[in-house]
């Protein structure tokens, strides 16, 4: 189920600058100095399963040296998800075999990169595969360091602060971006006013900007997500923005009226939180059958009547607990 935080990171990574300018913040410096960025460009992915994930946030660029292909492959993350490893490893061997179908290029290389913005930092010490459970540290110790992986980027929001985003130097867009992904959906009504405050200067930026994806577009983006997750009534945040553009601003009142219209407003961003948490029941319930067997119905209805909070907590005791008591101890 798309999200609005999906919503937003597509519009804004799909364009090439200003994935670039991320893309550059993330890699090391001196292979992002080996790439041809001015041969950045979205790219059409084929495969329906690799279509229902990632949609079009794939990129490619030439290598300058000997102008081999480079893919990009970027998934986005507003949760703690265990599944995020073996995705990026699905995503990748499809883009290989892809590129070894093709005459022109059959040696693609392709980088995987992460952006979360979930609540607490990003773990990679997932429980242990089931399968490994029971056999001794040394052969299941082996065994894992066997199983396929791949290495990919990783952009932990939750670790930055509003500084430290504003001084990766990337477009107005991009940073505006990732400040409302890493802080807005967190704020009570005072935050938010005040970070849109504090954010005035970007807007105005975006506003300005003559580059892809049109401005006016790029505006109503910002404003549509903020009726999403924040809590500023739409008359407000349309003066507020009035205020800061200084001009007329069309987009924030039709898009209110749009989604009262259609039944959604402040319902469907609940609707929206249920959506997230049915998503991360699932991974808690198949986690848990994987680590412990068979759940009783009891459990099983726990967890589809859970708040994302109270997943996101159940997700890390599973790192560490021995028994399903110890996951849902003092609930």
């Amino acid at each position: 189920m798309t999200t609005p935080h999906d919503s937003l990171f597509h519009f804004t990574f799909r364009s090439a600058r200003h994935a670039k300018a991320w893309l550059q913040f993330l890699l090391p410096a001196g292979i992002a100095a080996a790439i041809d960025w001015d041969s950045l460009a979205p790219e059409k992915v084929h495969g329906h399963q690799l279509r229902l994930r990632v949609t079009d946030i794939v990129h490619q660029a030439r290598l300058r040296a000997n102008r081999s292909t480079l893919v990009f492959v970027t998934d986005h993350k507003s949760y703690a998800d265990p599944g995020t490893p073996d995705q990026m490893l699905d995503y990748a061997v499809h883009l290989r075999h892809r590129s070894r179908q093709g005459n022109e290029d059959p040696t693609s290389l392709v980088v995987s990169s992460v952006l979360y913005h979930g609540k607490m930092p990003f773990r990679r010490d997932w429980p242990i595969h089931p399968h490994l459970q029971g056999l001794g540290p040394d052969i299941a110790g082996g065994l894992a360091g066997l199983q396929p992986t791949v290495v990919f980027l990783l952009d932990d929001l939750s670790l930055a602060t509003e500084e430290s985003i504003r001084a990766r130097g990337l477009t107005p867009l991009a940073t505006l971006t990732l400040l409302c992904l890493r802080f807005l959906r967190w704020c009570s009504l005072a935050d938010a006013r005040a970070a849109l405050d504090r954010w005035s200067d970007l807007l105005l930026l975006v506003d300005r900007d003559a580059g892809e994806p049109p401005s006016h577009d790029a505006v109503a983006k910002i404003g549509w997500y903020l009726l999403h997750v924040t809590e500023i009534p739409a008359e407000e945040l349309h003066a507020t923005f009035e205020r800061i553009l200084q001009r007329p601003e069309e987009t924030i009142m039709s898009t209110a009226e749009k989604l009262r219209r259609e039944g959604e407003a402040r319902g469907e961003a609940r609707g929206e939180a249920r959506g997230e948490a049915r998503g991360r029941a699932e991974v808690v319930t198949n986690l848990l059958t994987k680590r412990f067997g068979v759940l009783s119905k009891d459990i099983v209805d726990r967890i589809k009547v859970a708040d994302t909070a109270t997943l996101d907590r159940w997700a890390e005791r599973l790192l560490d607990a021995k028994t399903l008591a110890q996951v849902f101890a003092a609930e």
